[in-house]
């Protein structure tokens, strides 16, 4: 992880998935500022996003403010944020907790944006969190780089869970300047002890060969992506399909309520989907959409949720 992410032995820690990764980098980062804070630690967490990020916060922060991050007004391209929503955010938090790479809808954060969340966070001496665990989807595009190499004010997390789909192994990592490394370790230690003999030997044989699924990954985007496209358009549904990576998501029409499509007539067909409820509130009207399985089995799902549209269209 060291040599792949350019820094040294020190600056990461090996965790139990990205999830436990998420826990002991915000308690990290609270540890490091506590004596410094008079009063309550206010913490700034991004939605939509993954729910054990602000469910982290609720538990560990005194205060926890919603940021948001919005779909493009004209319904393709990068989701944005509202630079004076999030300064004024910014302003009054310690900790920022982002995720670049936004779920559910699989876009990364614009470039001109992470510049500036960074110069904002920098200014304000708030540290920066994010969850990275599917990044790796977008090693090769250009302007891709990790929080981590921005500053000693920002802790990466990532994992062999998301673009690996090696969840079962719950291997996980922080990436952060030596000091808060050290902090995090001695966390580490209070809850984990050790990481399982298992768990490391696999991971090891696993990181020598991240190529392959990269691989993989780009061929499932070739064979599936056409299939959904078609079923998309079939039922004048915009599709905003991020240039990288294995999910995606998209508006039903007419407000439909995402959950009672699932609820309903997915499960009439058969099909397994998530409500864009899942990630905020205001996605209640969203579906989150994966290609990452084999073209065969994906073509069978596109078909049932094909169907799905078509109950709940008529």
């Amino acid at each position: 992880i060291a040599n792949r992410e350019n820094v040294e032995l020190e600056n990461v820690l090996i965790t139990n998935g990205a999830t436990q990764g998420i826990n002991i980098a915000l308690l990290t980062a609270i540890a490091k500022i506590r004596d410094n804070v008079n009063g309550k630690i206010t913490v700034a967490v991004e939605s939509p996003t993954y729910a054990p990020i602000p469910q982290t916060a609720l538990i560990l922060a005194d205060e926890v403010i919603r940021i948001d991050k919005s779909p493009p007004t004209d319904g393709i391209g990068h989701w944005r944020i509202d630079y004076s929503e999030w300064q004024a955010a910014i302003e009054k938090s310690h900790i920022i907790m982002i995720t670049p790479i936004s779920n559910p809808c699989g876009w990364n954060l614009h470039p001109e944006d992470m510049d500036w969340i960074i110069e904002q966070s920098r200014i304000n001496d708030v540290i920066v969190i994010a969850d990275e665990a599917y990044n790796d989807a977008y090693r090769h595009k250009e302007n891709y780089r990790s929080i981590h190499s921005f500053g000693d004010n920002c802790i990466s997390i990532n994992s062999l869970t998301k673009v690996y789909s090696l969840g079962s192994i719950r291997f996980g990592w922080l990436i952060a300047e030596k000091e808060t490394i050290a902090i995090a370790r001695s966390i580490f230690m209070t809850f984990s002890g050790v990481m399982s003999s298992p768990t490391m030997r696999i991971a090891a044989k696993v990181m020598k060969r991240l190529d392959t699924v990269d691989d993989a990954v780009e061929e499932y985007r070739r064979a599936n992506l056409p299939i959904l496209r078609s079923v998309l358009q079939k039922h004048g549904i915009v599709w905003n399909e991020p240039p990288a990576g294995v999910f995606g998501c998209f508006e039903l029409p007419n407000n439909i309520n995402s959950e009672y499509f699932v609820d309903h007539f997915c499960k009439a067909n058969d099909l397994l989907a998530v409500p864009g409820s899942m990630f905020s509130e205001k996605m209640i009207s969203w579906v989150r959409v994966a290609w990452s399985i084999e073209p065969k089995q994906f073509e069978l799902a596109v078909e049932a949720l094909d169907k799905s549209l078509n109950l709940a269209l008529n």
